[in-house]
């Protein structure tokens, strides 16, 4: 089911599997990526996701002020009111993107409370994800 698509990101949630994926469609703005992380909070709260799937792919940099808001108040606020055991991160072709990513689970990896690994494409990451593993 589409949860929530603009021209930046797709936000589909599958109720039977308690599975978020989102694809990212280029360069977000701080007014235009923070909204959208405000919509990743509304998900979790409002659905029984368990497990995520970031398609990162298309994916641009994430400004040093965002990467540092991420880290210090929305991360933690994700992880607390959600229930995600599982976070599966395509990564980005943009190098920026892709470090900036790194740099947030590495940065935020003492307060949330899932597991997250990074994968080249969507099948790897799904079947990970799906798996039983943890």
């Amino acid at each position: 089911m589409e949860y929530f698509k603009s021209n930046l990101i797709t936000i589909e949630y599958d109720e039977d599997k308690k599975l978020a994926r989102t694809k990212w469609h280029g360069f977000a703005n701080s007014e235009e990526y923070r909204e959208i992380l405000g919509i990743y909070l509304q998900l979790v709260r409002e659905k029984d996701v368990v497990r995520w799937i970031g398609n990162n792919t298309d994916a641009k940099a994430i400004r040093p002020a965002d990467q540092e808001w991420t880290a210090r108040e929305w991360a933690p606020v994700f992880s607390r009111e959600g229930k995600v055991r599982k976070m599966a991160v395509v990564v980005a072709k943009d190098i920026f993107n892709k470090m900036a990513v790194e740099n947030l689970v590495a940065r935020s990896n003492d307060v949330i409370k899932f597991v997250t690994h990074f994968f080249p494409d969507e099948q790897n990451a799904y079947e990970w994800v799906m798996s039983e593993e943890a």
